[in-house]
């Protein structure tokens, strides 16, 4: 899926707001399993499940605060996932101006060897 509104962030980028501790919420679009196993620390699961209620998801991302960042990402080489959900945050969303992909996702991420965590639940 081509999508240019949406902006690319750099994993570089991300370690480095992190480290600075600066107001950002991360949303890994990967299935729960996949999350459950790794996860960039402090990522929120919003699973974009191709049959699931998306009903739910807009749910979900109106509960987002409009304040932060919002950094999605995927296991997707072309980042295919992270595009479908900032599109959707953004159509339900208006309020939020401030969504970024992170290139090349978590894998990336792991391959700088940058840290991640597991979920117990």
């Amino acid at each position: 899926m081509e999508n240019v509104s949406v902006p690319r962030m750099l994993c570089e980028e991300l370690q480095q707001m992190i480290e600075k501790d600066e107001k950002v919420v991360i949303i890994d679009t990967r299935a729960t399993a996949s999350y459950k196993d790794d996860h960039i620390k402090g990522a929120i699961n919003i699973y974009l499940n191709p049959g699931g209620d998306p009903f739910e998801r807009q749910m979900t991302y109106m509960a987002l605060p409009a304040d932060k960042a919002l950094i999605i990402y995927c296991d997707c080489v072309d980042e295919s996932d992270s595009l479908i959900v900032a599109r959707e945050i953004k159509d339900a969303r208006y309020d939020i101006n401030d969504i970024k992909v992170l290139e090349l996702g978590i894998n990336r991420w792991k391959d700088l060897g940058y840290p991640t965590e597991k979920s117990e639940f």
